[in-house]
């Protein structure tokens, strides 16, 4: 429903929302299960989701996509053509009606045809889409997300981790059910705030990086992605060496330094979704840009959950700690940077 500059405010408004439905949303919602329980939590969840509906509700007008004036040309062709198609399109949806009216008795052959025809009209879109994508330049942007988010997905399993190690020592078996409810005591506020420091990174991440990038320079936006890698290896590094030591009155000292870096972890991931998507909004043709952004979406999920299981399972079956499993996600964050640089800079040159 727009373009240009102000394509790049509005994606990047969005991201803002975002974030700060993170940060004070998370917040909210971990003091709210330390003090007022669980269901309570789940209540207002749920209030929460008839509450947006109300809003998406009230949303009124109508909106088409923005199209440039020699992308309309080229999509939609001159007038004279578009009336023969326009003609032949009525011809065709009078002979469509006609035969849907004289074969209503047969449902269940309709149902059967319908189902075929959207079967082989979304492998042949699919189909569009790969050779669309596999023939443009930009092509390889698709897979920005999906290299951020095999870092950024382990990270709700480690914030986990780091909630419960920041109060007290590890529990051993010589450990009575009161020092359990002493160490536990306080995991969902920490939780809360450190999910609340990740909405304040992807906040601040995308406003001091949009007053280096500019819609006109496309470098400057692939300098940002590349940018966004550097943070995301500094946050999970600086993650690696935050110690469990705990001081004398049991709390970890280092706890603030995890919300810092993970801080830096986020801003990191949250410029590389809104740069890439940027690039993919400026390239795609009006016609293609749905298939585009789902690939883009779809890949980015992919990543983030097998990140998610990875980092699931280095803690669980190979026994490593939280800090051991942030420097990993750092390295795989310096090598998607190496890649991207390498691709950038020397293979596409």
């Amino acid at each position: 429903v727009t373009d240009g500059e102000s394509l790049k405010k509005a994606i990047t408004m969005s991201e803002l929302a975002w974030s700060l439905m993170t940060s004070v949303g998370s917040s909210m919602g971990g003091f709210a299960a330390e003090y007022l329980g669980i269901s309570t939590c789940f209540c207002m969840d749920s209030l929460s989701y008839f509450v947006s509906a109300l809003f998406v509700w009230r949303i009124r007008g109508e909106y088409n996509a923005a199209v440039s004036p020699s992308l309309s040309s080229e999509l939609l062709g001159s007038d004279n053509k578009n009336n023969d198609s326009n003609n032949s399109n009525n011809n065709d949806a009078i002979t469509a009606t006609s035969c849907i009216i004289d074969d209503d008795h047969n449902d269940d052959t309709a149902k059967s045809a319908s189902s075929f025809f959207s079967l082989s009209q979304f492998t042949r879109m699919t189909n569009e889409g790969y050779q669309y994508l596999s023939t443009k330049p930009w092509g390889p942007f698709v897979f920005l997300k999906f290299c951020a988010a095999l870092v950024y997905g382990a990270a709700d399993v480690l914030n986990v981790s780091f909630s419960e190690q920041s109060k007290g020592n590890y529990i051993d078996n010589n450990t009575t059910v009161d020092d359990d409810a002493n160490i536990t005591e306080g995991n969902s506020q920490r939780l809360g705030i450190l999910f609340g420091f990740v909405g304040i990174g992807c906040f601040l991440g995308p406003v001091i990086v949009d007053r280096f990038t500019d819609m006109d320079r496309v470098t400057s936006l692939e300098r940002a992605c590349v940018g966004s890698f550097l943070l995301m290896a500094i946050g999970c590094y600086g993650l690696s060496y935050s110690s469990s030591s705990v001081d004398e009155h049991g709390d970890h000292r280092n706890f603030l330094w995890v919300c810092a870096f993970t801080s830096v972890r986020s801003a990191g991931s949250s410029v590389v979704w809104v740069q890439s998507s940027l690039i993919l909004q400026k390239f795609s043709d009006a016609s293609m840009l749905g298939r585009v952004v789902s690939v883009d979406y779809a890949l980015a999920t992919l990543g983030e959950a097998f990140s998610a299981m990875c980092g699931g399972l280095l803690q669980d079956d190979a026994g490593l700690s939280a800090e051991e499993v942030s420097f990993w996600m750092a390295a795989v964050a310096f090598g998607t940077l190496v890649v991207w640089v390498v691709y950038l800079y020397v293979v596409r040159v």
